[in-house]
C-alpha cells in the first residue's frame, strides 16, 4: 500500500485537544470486541491489504 501510515500525533494536532480527548474518552469507554469480531477484523484487513497488492497502479495503467 502507499498511502501515509496513521499517526496519532498527527491526527491530535490536526483535531486539537478538546476532540483528540473526546476520541479518547470515547474510545476507552466502548465495548470490547468479542473474539471473533477480532478474527474477522483481521481477516478483512489481510485480504484487504492483499487485494491492493494485486491492482494495478496509476502509475501502470
Amino acid at each position: 500500500m502507499s498511502g501515509r501510515r496513521f499517526s496519532v500525533e498527527e491526527a491530535e494536532q490536526r483535531l486539537g485537544p478538546a476532540a483528540a480527548e473526546e476520541a479518547r474518552r470515547s474510545a476507552s469507554e466502548a465495548p470490547r470486541f468479542r473474539p471473533e469480531q477480532v478474527e474477522f477484523l483481521r481477516s478483512l484487513f489481510a485480504s484487504a491489504v492483499v487485494l491492493g497488492r494485486s491492482l494495478p497502479t496509476a502509475e501502470a495503467a
